[in-house]
C-alpha cells in the first residue's frame, strides 16, 4: 500500500521560495494498492498524479470548496478517453455532485465544458461504491464540520488503514464519533490549517489546528497523524519552527512525501 501526498496547502495555492520545501499545491492524496488507485480531492496538486492505466482510478471528493477540485481538469490524463475513472462524494449523490462539477469547470467560470466531453467520467454513488469493492477494500466515510459539509474517509486494505479528515472545524463533541472512526487506523490525515492562538477570529471557517490534532493523536490512541492543509501563509520556516513541538508519531506532510505501507 503506498501513500503519496501531491497537495498539502489549504484555501489557495502557495508559489514562492519560501514554500518549497512542503509544498503550495492545494489538496490531493492518493493511495495505491492491489489494482486500485484512490484519488482524495483534485486540488492544484492533482496536476501532478499519474493516473495509471492499468489500475481502476477512483476520485472521492470531501467537498467542492475550490482548493479541492481546482485542479481537475489539468491533469492530462483526466483528457484521455481510454482512462475510466470514477467519481463519488459521500457528501452529496452522483445526481447532484455531476451538476457542481461541470459548473465550475464550464462558461462562464471556465473555458471547456470538460464534464459534458469526458465520457470516460463515471459518477457513482458513495454507498453502491463502497458496496462493489467490499471484497477488495472497506471503504467508509463519516460527516465533518465545515461550512456547506465536508466528508472524510476511510480506506482498509489487509492490516492497513488510512484516513482522510480534511476541512474539519473540530470540536470536542466531535471525539467520540471520530475516535470509533479512526479505531485501528495506521495513519490519520488531519487538517492542521490554523494554530490554537488563531482560531478565536476563525470561528466558523471550518478547519482544526495543528494543537487539536496532537491532542487527538494521543487521547485516539491512533498509530500515526499527518498534519496537511497548511495555512498558505504559513511558510517552511514556520513549519520547521513547529516541529520540535510535535510529540512522536505526529509529523507535517509535504509535496511529493510518499509512505509505504
Amino acid at each position: 500500500m503506498k501513500l503519496v501526498f501531491h497537495g498539502c496547502r489549504g484555501s489557495v495555492p502557495a508559489s514562492a521560495a519560501a514554500f518549497s520545501k512542503y509544498g503550495g499545491h492545494t489538496a490531493c492524496v492518493e493511495i495505491r494498492f492491489a489494482d486500485m488507485q484512490i484519488i482524495f480531492d483534485t486540488g492544484s496538486g492533482f496536476r501532478n498524479v499519474r493516473l495509471q492505466p492499468d489500475l481502476q482510478k477512483i476520485i472521492l471528493y470531501s467537498h467542492w470548496h475550490h482548493d479541492h477540485i481546482q485542479g481537475l481538469a489539468f491533469n492530462s490524463g483526466v483528457l484521455d478517453p481510454s482512462n475510466k475513472i470514477t467519481i463519488a462524494s459521500a457528501l452529496t449523490s452522483k445526481l447532484a455532485l455531476k451538476p457542481i462539477l461541470q459548473t465550475y469547470f464550464s462558461n462562464p467560470y471556465f473555458s471547456v465544458d470538460i464534464i459534458q466531453a469526458s465520457s470516460h467520467l463515471c459518477f457513482e454513488d458513495f454507498a453502491s461504491l463502497s458496496q462493489l469493492y467490499q471484497p477488495v477494500f472497506a471503504l467508509d466515510s463519516i460527516l465533518l464540520n465545515h461550512p456547506g459539509g465536508a466528508a472524510g474517509y476511510s480506506v482498509v486494505y489487509g492490516k492497513r488503514k488510512i484516513v482522510y479528515l480534511c476541512d474539519n472545524e473540530y470540536s470536542e463533541a466531535q471525539f467520540a464519533d471520530l475516535r470509533a472512526f479512526v479505531a485501528g487506523a495506521t495513519i490519520v490525515i488531519w487538517d492542521g490549517m490554523f494554530l490554537d492562538k488563531e482560531l478565536g477570529t476563525r470561528r466558523g471557517w471550518g478547519h482544526s489546528s495543528i494543537e487539536q490534532g496532537i491532542s487527538f493523536f494521543k487521547k485516539s490512541g491512533c498509530a500515526a497523524l499527518l498534519l496537511t492543509h497548511h495555512h498558505p501563509g504559513r511558510a517552511d520556516d514556520d513549519l520547521d519552527g513547529l516541529t520540535a513541538s510535535l510529540p512522536r508519531g505526529v509529523r507535517f506532510a509535504h509535496d511529493d512525501l510518499e509512505i509505504i505501507l
